[in-house]
């Protein structure tokens, strides 16, 4: 009991690693689940790039004093101490530090004397279909960019190496900061496919639903709330790219503001297709329950019409299902009749065929 306590007191209900209570402010929280720390630098110039793997922070000096753009990618969170080394070598102030390893944390934009600080959340869809959202950290300043990445595995940034490797695009003859935009960008696009797969599963699911398959409850109730979980994210990423385009910092030049708003006009854009998304699965659940409201009423329409079809045959057999002597007077003469059982069965199918003209005339039928 002791031990549960302990952990949730470190942990939150969905296993979110934030410092216990009392901990001083910029306390880093060790996660032994978290995967092995890799740290990747790209330093660039328009004349040269260099890219190495690094496992001392210590390293990066030689890169600091260049008039170059240092670009540190650091995946994985389970080394604490090179992740301390690599905050006190370039001055990071241990709450940005903090907001970057005790995951999760909301998205936001905050300014600090000699750099900015984002924390976004990047969308990658899972082998079983789920959306997962890995947090991505983000600073720059005048010459350097730092990127912290959950999980090593999944390599947001390779396309964006392989244009500063190849020199295509404006990096490399671009600022620190318009490096800090292309990667905001390169987080924002992620959104698009992952908003037009969850469509494409919502028009699958009407085509079920429509083709009569009632059994998609489960599935449609998945793709809503995972929607709704992708429209929180995307609003506060555009709500930090919003804050972002209000900051007035020497490090943020008026040309990058011109592309993180094209970032902010995509996030935008998003959050109104999540939202569309959202009416969309809310409109299948009503199609859904009117589909199986329809079908219910068609059976109920169809029983209706058989018990209607037997009240009358039922009151007949049961009339003549009597005992009766024949004998003695009062008694029903058509028991007497030749041939009366084969009347009495062709007076039953005249009703029968009776009713059911009358039901096809009033179209109930």
């Amino acid at each position: 009991m002791g031990e549960h306590t302990e952990r949730m007191r470190r942990e939150g209900p969905d296993g979110e690693h934030r410092p216990p209570v009392g901990a001083l402010p910029g306390t880093l929280v060790e996660n032994p689940e978290a995967l092995p720390t890799r740290m990747l630098v790209v330093d660039f110039g328009p004349d040269h790039v260099e890219e190495t793997e690094i496992s001392d922070p210590y390293d990066l000096k030689k890169f600091i004093d260049r008039d170059s753009v240092t670009w540190v990618d650091v995946a994985g969170f389970r080394n604490i101490g090179q992740i301390r080394q690599l905050g006190e070598l370039l001055d990071i102030h241990p709450l940005a530090l903090a907001d970057v390893v005790n995951v999760p944390q909301r998205a936001k934009a905050e300014a600090y004397p000699d750099y900015l600080f984002i924390v976004t959340h990047a969308p990658e869809m899972e082998e079983n279909g789920s959306c997962y959202t890995e947090q991505v950290g983000l600073l720059f300043g005048d010459h350097f960019v730092l990127t912290f990445q959950e999980r090593p595995k999944d390599d947001l940034f390779k396309l964006l190496r392989e244009r500063i490797r190849n020199k295509r695009g404006l990096i490399r003859g671009k600022p620190s900061s318009y490096l800090g935009y292309s990667i905001i960008d390169r987080i924002t696009d992620e959104y698009f496919p992952i908003l037009d797969e969850y469509e494409l599963r919502l028009d699958a699911l009407e085509k079920r639903i429509l083709a009569g398959e009632l059994n998609v409850v489960q599935e449609l109730y998945e793709v809503k709330h995972q929607v709704f979980d992708l429209r929180r994210n995307i609003d506060t990423h555009r709500d930090s790219l919003n804050s972002l385009l209000h900051m007035q910092v020497p490090y943020l030049t008026d040309e990058v503001k011109l592309f993180l708003r094209d970032c902010h006009d995509h996030a935008t854009s998003q959050s109104n297709q999540t939202q569309s998304l959202q009416d969309y699965a809310v409109s299948l659940r009503e199609l859904l329950v009117a589909t199986q409201s329809q079908r219910m009423n068609e059976v109920m329409k169809v029983l209706t019409i058989v018990a209607t079809i037997f009240m009358p045959l039922s009151f007949f057999a049961g009339v003549y299902g009597m005992n009766f002597d024949t004998e003695r007077p009062g008694n029903m003469p058509e028991l007497t009749m030749a041939y009366g059982y084969w009347i009495f069965w062709g007076c039953m199918a005249a009703i029968v065929l009776s009713m059911l003209w009358y039901f096809r005339r009033r179209r109930w039928l």
